[in-house]
C-alpha cells in the first residue's frame, strides 16, 4: 500500500498511528510517500519503506509512482494536487478525505468529519471509514542504531558525552510568531536553568540560528546552539537522551511526545485540543483570552498576549519540578 504523508513535521508525526495500525492490518509492505527530510524519520517501522516526494518535480513524482499502479494509495493530505498526482500516476485505488474539489479523482471518498477532534484522531477517522481496525492511538516512532551514531558524532564535534544528562530548548516554530514564545523569555529561562547546573542544547533549523545564538550569548560553556547542524533523525536520538524539552506547538514538540519524553509545550495562537503533544509526560501552558485561539500566524492586535503572559519563571518553576521528578523516578529504577 501507497501513504501520502503529511507535509509538515507536527502533522506527519501525528499520523504514526496511522502507520502503525496499517502494518497490523495488512500482510503487504507499506509505502510512506513524503518530504524526504521527514519520511526518513519512519525508515524503522515496521513493515515499512520510505519514499521521497519532490515538491517541484512533478514528472519525477510520476516516475517514482510507476511501480504502484496496480496498488491502493492512501492520501493523509487533503489538497487537490496531491489527489491528482495520484491520479496521473493511475494508481488503482485512491483513497482519501473529499476534500478540496477532488471527490472526482478518488476511487473512495470519505466525508470530512464535522465533529472537533485531535489532529491524531482525524486521520484515525479516515482510516476506520475506509475499513481498517483501529488497535493502537498511541503515537509512535522507532529510532534505528544508526540514529545514535549520529548523534554521538555531533556530540563529539561539539564537545559533549553521550552519557552527560541535558534539557533541551526548541524555540522556533515554522508557522509564524504567534506560535512563538518571545526569544527574551527563552533567554532568560535558559540563564536560569544554566545556573542550576544544567546543560542546554538549543535545536532548531539552519533558519534558526541566530535565534540559538541569542539565546546562548554571554553563557560559552553549558549552552550548546544545535540550530542548523542536524538533520531530524539525528535530532531524534538527541530528544530520545534528553531529561527534558521545552518547545512552542511546533514539529518538534509532537516528536517530544511520540518518544514520550518530559516536555513543556507553550501556545499561543493554537488550540491544544487540536494539535496538543499526547504525551501522558506532557505539560501544556496556555493562557487563555478573549481572542484565542485565534489560529493566525500573527498577533491580529500586535500585543502577543496569549504569549507574553506566559513568565520564563513560570516555565522555569515547571521545568525544576519536572527534572526532580525525572531525577527520583531515575533513582527509583536504579533501586
Amino acid at each position: 500500500m501507497l501513504v501520502r504523508i503529511p507535509n509538515w513535521l507536527g502533522d506527519a508525526l501525528m499520523a504514526t498511528p496511522v502507520y502503525y495500525n496499517l502494518s497490523l492490518n495488512l500482510d503487504e509492505e507499506i509505502y510512506l510517500f513524503g518530504p524526504p527530510s521527514i519520511v526518513e524519520l519512519f525508515k524503522f517501522f515496521p513493515k515499512v519503506k520510505v519514499l521521497p516526494f519532490y515538491k517541484e518535480n512533478f514528472k519525477k513524482n510520476l516516475e517514482t509512482l510507476k511501480p504502484f499502479r496496480t496498488q491502493r494509495g492512501l492520501l493523509l493530505t487533503n489538497s487537490f494536487s496531491s489527489a491528482w498526482l495520484f491520479f496521473r500516476a493511475r494508481i488503482r485505488e485512491r483513497l482519501g478525505y473529499a476534500s478540496d474539489l477532488r471527490r472526482f479523482l478518488l476511487t473512495k471518498a470519505v466525508k470530512v468529519p464535522s465533529q472537533k477532534m485531535h489532529q491524531r484522531d482525524y486521520y484515525l477517522y479516515l482510516i476506520k471509514e475506509l475499513g481498517f481496525k483501529i488497535k493502537e492511538k498511541a503515537l509512535k516512532l522507532y529510532l534505528g542504531e544508526e540514529i545514535f551514531e549520529k548523534v554521538e558524532k555531533l556530540f563529539k564535534k561539539v564537545g559533549l558525552r553521550l552519557e552527560e544528562s541535558f534539557v533541551i530548548l526548541a524555540p522556533g516554530a515554522a508557522y509564524g510568531l504567534a506560535k512563538r514564545w518571545p526569544k527574551d523569555y527563552y533567554k532568560i529561562l535558559a540563564e536560569k536553568l544554566s545556573k542550576k547546573g544544567y546543560q542546554l542544547l538549543v535545536v532548531g533549523s539552519s533558519s534558526e540560528k541566530e535565534l540559538g545564538e541569542f539565546i546562548k550569548e554571554g553563557y560559552p560553556k553549558g549552552i550548546y546552539n544545535l540550530c542548523g547542524k542536524t538533520d531530524l533523525l539525528t535530532v531524534s536520538g538527541i530528544f530520545f537522551l534528553s531529561k527534558l524539552i521545552i518547545s512552542n506547538d511546533s514539529g518538534l514538540m509532537h516528536l517530544a511526545a511520540c518518544l514520550e519524553k518530559p516536555q513543556i509545550a507553550i501556545f499561543g495562537s493554537t488550540d491544544p485540543e487540536l494539535t496538543g503533544p499526547l504525551n501522558p509526560k506532557a505539560k501544556i501552558i496556555k493562557k487563555e483570552f478573549n481572542c484565542s485561539p485565534c489560529f493566525e500566524r500573527e498577533c491580529p492586535y500586535r500585543h502577543y498576549n496569549c504569549l507574553k503572559n506566559i513568565t520564563p519563571e513560570e516555565i522555569f518553576q515547571i521545568a525544576e519540578t519536572l527534572l526532580e521528578t525525572f531525577e527520583k523516578f531515575n533513582c527509583l529504577k536504579k533501586i
